[in-house]
């Protein structure tokens, strides 16, 4: 019984036959390689839940250390909420001035009015 050609490499296919040697020749590389890619997307999706705080403006606020008691009045800090988008959302304008990014998964700590907004638009995925 003939072989069927579509089982046999075709020997025009010099592409094809010459990505089947290299593949061949570099097994061990490639299967290291995967390894690695596979480590570095489980340590990307990892760091979509550490929060990212965003100010009134959008901005991404840094660590601020503990500030001791002082006299006066005590101002508090506007109500913050965790959310989760359910997609990316670039230059998003929420009040005057204000423009927000926001990447698909990621927990975002914003402004509890941003995130009621963005909620009412439908694009929050998840509330934390």
């Amino acid at each position: 019984m003939p072989v069927s050609p579509r089982t046999k490499p075709n020997p025009r296919d010099h592409t094809g036959n010459k990505k089947r040697i290299l593949a061949e020749q570099h097994a061990d590389e490639l299967a290291k390689r995967k390894g690695e890619i596979a480590m570095q997307h489980a340590e990307a999706a990892a760091n979509l839940d550490q929060p990212i705080s965003l100010d009134e403006k959008g901005r991404t606020l840094q660590a601020v250390a503990e500030v001791g008691a002082q006299e006066g009045p005590i101002e508090l800090p506007p109500e913050k909420a965790r959310i989760r988008v359910a997609c990316d959302l670039e230059k998003v304008t929420i009040g005057q001035g204000t423009d927000f990014d926001f990447r698909e998964g990621q927990v975002y700590e914003v402004p509890l009015n941003v995130a009621l907004h963005l909620d009412r638009l439908g694009y929050v995925w998840q509330w934390l």
